[in-house]
C-alpha cells in the first residue's frame, strides 16, 4: 500500500469502511480448524476492534473535530495496536498459543484475590472495609476453586531458570519482543510510545493542554488537528492490519477488500 496524504476527514472515513467491512463478517463466517478457543480469541479481537473504531467515530459526531477528546481517542487506539501485535503472535502456533492465552486468566485471578488478601489487613481502615466487601462478595465462596485453576496452568507459566517465579505475562514476553517476533518492530518503535503517553500519563499527555501564545500560557480542552488526524490514521493502520489477518484466517474477505478501503 502506498504513502498517502490524507484531511482528517479522509481518515475518518477509511475507518467508517473498515467498520463496515468488519461488520459483514456476521454473515457466511466459518469456523477454523485451529480450534475453539482459537476461534474465540480472534472474533473477541474483531469485536473489540469494531466497537473502538465505533466509539472514535461516536466521539468525533459528539464533540466534532475542534472539541475531539485527543487524549480519550489515544487511549482507546492502544489496544488495537496491542490486538493486532497479540494476535499475529498467537497465529504462529494457533492453537498452543490460544490455549496459553486463555489459561493466564487462571493466574490473574489467583494474583488479584492474592492482593485483596493482603489489603484485608491494611492500616488504613477505609482499604480494609473495601477489601473485605470484595473478598466476600467475589473471592470467599471461589478460593477453593482459584488455587486449584491456578496451580493446574502454573506448570505453563514458570519463568526458565527461575523455578517458582511465575511470568509476568502470557506469554512470557514483553510487548515489544512480541511485536519483534512478527516483523512489528518499527510499528512498536514508533507508534508504541506516542500513544502509550496517554495511558501512563506522561509529559506528553498534559502537553497536549497547554498552549503558548505570545509568552502567556493557556489551558484548554481544545484539540490540535494533527492530533484528531493521528487517533483516526493509527486506528485506520492498526485496524487496517488486524483485519488482514483476520481475512487470511477466515477468508471471509481478502486483502484487496481491506485495500480498498483505502481508496479516496
Amino acid at each position: 500500500m502506498s504513502i498517502k496524504s490524507m484531511t482528517n476527514q479522509q481518515h475518518r472515513d477509511v475507518l467508517l469502511r473498515l467498520l463496515k467491512l468488519g461488520e459483514s463478517a456476521e454473515v457466511g463466517f466459518t469456523m477454523h480448524p485451529a480450534g475453539i478457543e482459537y476461534n474465540s480469541l480472534m472474533v473477541c479481537f474483531l469485536i473489540h476492534n469494531l466497537s473502538a473504531a465505533r466509539s472514535l467515530d461516536c466521539l468525533y459526531d459528539k464533540f466534532g473535530e475542534e472539541w475531539f477528546p485527543t487524549s480519550v481517542g489515544y487511549a482507546i487506539v492502544r489496544p488495537m495496536f496491542e490486538i493486532d501485535i497479540t494476535s499475529h503472535y498467537i497465529t504462529q502456533d494457533r492453537a498452543a498459543n490460544a490455549r496459553r492465552y486463555i489459561r493466564y486468566n487462571s493466574i490473574l485471578k489467583k494474583e488479584l484475590m492474592e492482593v485483596c488478601k493482603k489489603h484485608r489487613m491494611s492500616q488504613k481502615a477505609d482499604w480494609r472495609e473495601a477489601m473485605q466487601s470484595v473478598w466476600e462478595n467475589e473471592f470467599a465462596a471461589n478460593e477453593k476453586r482459584i488455587n486449584k485453576e491456578f496451580e493446574s496452568v502454573k506448570p505453563l507459566f514458570i519463568v526458565p531458570g527461575k523455578s517458582n517465579k511465575v511470568g509476568r505475562n502470557w506469554s512470557g514476553k514483553s510487548i515489544r519482543q512480541m511485536a519483534i517476533d512478527v516483523d512489528h518492530k518499527e510499528a512498536y518503535d514508533f507508534y508504541y510510545a506516542d500513544i502509550s503517553s496517554f495511558t501512563h500519563a506522561d509529559i506528553r499527555l498534559a502537553d497536549r493542554f497547554l498552549r503558548r501564545q505570545e509568552g502567556d500560557l493557556l489551558w484548554t480542552a481544545r484539540s490540535l488537528s494533527y492530533d484528531v488526524g493521528s487517533v483516526f490514521r493509527y486506528a485506520d493502520i492498526f485496524l487496517t492490519c488486524f483485519m488482514g489477518l483476520f481475512g487470511k484466517e477466515f477468508g471471509i474477505w481478502t486483502g484487496q477488500d481491506v485495500t480498498n478501503c483505502w481508496n479516496v
